[in-house]
């Protein structure tokens, strides 16, 4: 058993790691100032746990809560949809950063032993992302440094952060996850904040009292990755840290190109309703492709994504289904 430390874990991809370290019976602290997570999501796993509603931005608020923790999972974040990114820069590149230096800060001086960080696909430069047809993306591509969003500068900068204090101190290990594309229950599904696929379930089940639109051609490709093979990731990432110092950067997500008209169409079949797909091509495209290569996740921990598209889509149409009040 280890004392875990989760930082955002009420929230979507920290509220599922929770659950599924709990059934290893690990001591879980939790870290989250529920601006985005929900208790919800712990479900019972709440009252098994250890949970701090702190903000992370406030270093002497959070600092004694490392002291005797043997794992930071760093899952934390200042998050949103597209338009949040393009309409709030500043503010969503200086919250992440003074996070993620806050974090690190916290961990090493309570000698926290393992470390690992929740890094993005969004690092990775725009001429990689921005055109039609866009390559495949492997790790090395993220330098020379040139990111679409304010979120991917923050996410690089932590991730240099954290090599560094690695490379410092022989006593810290740590693991950087760019994910890719991750998706499954308990996703935020609001039309305006939400990711594509919890989003469009959402609008086909609210069909025709809202319009199935389309922000776009619908013609980018993207690739996507269920919540738990994303934990898979994770649980084997930490463990890697066993041998060795430094885990990563590694793609966490599937290589798979779909088009985001080809999961409308999807979703809307799930439905079993006769939606009218609309595309609002006023709507700029900001990032045209983002597929990401996982041949090294696979080489280095012995991990690749199995769940298929459909069947993953069906799952978070059955939560959505459930968690929208018509």
């Amino acid at each position: 058993m280890s004392k875990i430390l989760v930082t955002g874990g009420a929230g979507f991809i920290g509220s599922h790691l929770v659950k599924r370290l709990l059934k290893s019976n690990h001591d879980i602290t939790v870290i989250d100032n529920l601006e985005r997570g929900k208790l919800e999501y712990l479900g019972e796993a709440h009252s098994k746990i250890t949970f701090l509603n702190l903000d992370l931005r406030n270093y002497e608020l959070i600092k004694s809560c490392f002291i005797g923790i043997d794992v930071v999972v760093h899952m934390a974040s200042k998050v949103g949809g597209i338009g949040t990114y393009i309409s709030r820069p500043y503010e969503i590149m200086a919250d992440n950063i003074l996070i993620d230096s806050n974090v690190l800060k916290a961990s090493l001086q309570a000698n926290v032993s393992k470390y690992f960080y929740a890094s993005s696909a969004h690092v990775y430069p725009k001429h990689l992302q921005n055109v039609p047809n866009s390559p495949i993306i492997n790790e090395n591509d993220a330098y020379p440094a040139d990111c679409e969003l304010s979120y991917g500068w923050a996410k690089l900068v932590g991730e240099k952060q954290l090599e560094y204090a690695c490379q410092e101190r022989s006593d810290f290990k740590c693991a950087i996850a760019r994910f890719v594309g991750i998706y499954g229950p308990n996703q935020d599904i609001e039309l305006q904040s939400g990711s594509v696929i919890p989003v469009f379930s959402h609008r086909a089940i609210r069909y025709p009292e809202v319009p199935f639109t389309v922000w776009g051609t619908g013609k980018e490709t993207r690739s996507y990755c269920y919540i738990e093979d994303a934990l898979d990731a994770v649980e084997l990432m930490v463990e890697k840290m066993n041998v060795v110092s430094m885990v990563g950067p590694l793609n966490i997500g599937k290589e798979e190109n779909i088009t985001i008209q080809e999961i409308a169409e999807a979703i809307v079949k799930i439905s079993n309703k006769p939606i009218e797909i609309q595309y609002d091509l006023s709507r700029k495209t900001v990032i045209w492709g983002q597929i990401c290569g996982t041949k090294k996740a696979e080489q280095v921990i012995n991990w690749k994504a199995e769940t298929s598209i459909q069947k993953g889509l069906e799952i978070v149409f059955s939560d959505v289904q459930k968690r929208v009040k018509l």
